[in-house]
């Protein structure tokens, strides 16, 4: 009788921890994607303000993003763009970003971009990913960003931007 009791335990806990992994995620589709929208417009903030304000003249964050196909249902994506003071410092500021991000809970990674610009690849708790390169000769620093995979219902139509 006592192993049933605890089988039954067992049961309710795998039941509510399986249900607990899209408790995160609205059931309505439009806000979902715009909760999502959310978090990766604060991860590219969150990374854009750790420029020091010594660096930068302005900091500007696209409104919208789109939504991308991806294996897992769609992702959602969007940029802003870090005006540099001094461009022959972009990539010195790119590599103080990696390193203070580090630090502010980001899992980061280095690589260059095709043209040998320094391009991090950052990583935050909700799994957003944002690349940070130099951009236009060094005068910005261009933040690009991408949520995990979600799914939608069968069916929806999302709208082309959000």
């Amino acid at each position: 009788m006592k192993s049933a009791g605890v089988l039954l335990g067992l049961t309710l806990v795998i039941g509510i921890s399986g249900c607990a992994v899209n408790e995160d995620l609205p059931m309505n589709p439009d806000d979902r994607i715009l909760l999502v929208k959310s978090q990766v417009q604060e991860a590219e903030m969150k990374a854009a303000e750790l420029v020091p304000v010594d660096d930068r003249i302005d900091i500007e964050q696209a409104d919208k993003g789109t939504l991308l196909s991806c294996s897992g249902g769609r992702q959602w994506s969007g940029s802003t763009t870090i005006q540099l003071k001094n461009p022959a410092n972009g990539e010195q500021v790119v590599d103080r970003l990696g390193k203070v991000a580090a630090d502010q809970g980001f899992t980061v990674t280095r690589s260059t971009t095709p043209d040998g610009a320094a391009r991090l690849r950052l990583i935050d708790g909700h799994g957003t990913t944002v690349y940070a390169s130099t951009w236009v000769d060094g005068r910005s620093i261009e933040v690009n960003s991408f949520s995990e995979c979600f799914p939608l219902p069968k069916g929806f139509r999302p709208d082309r931007s959000y």
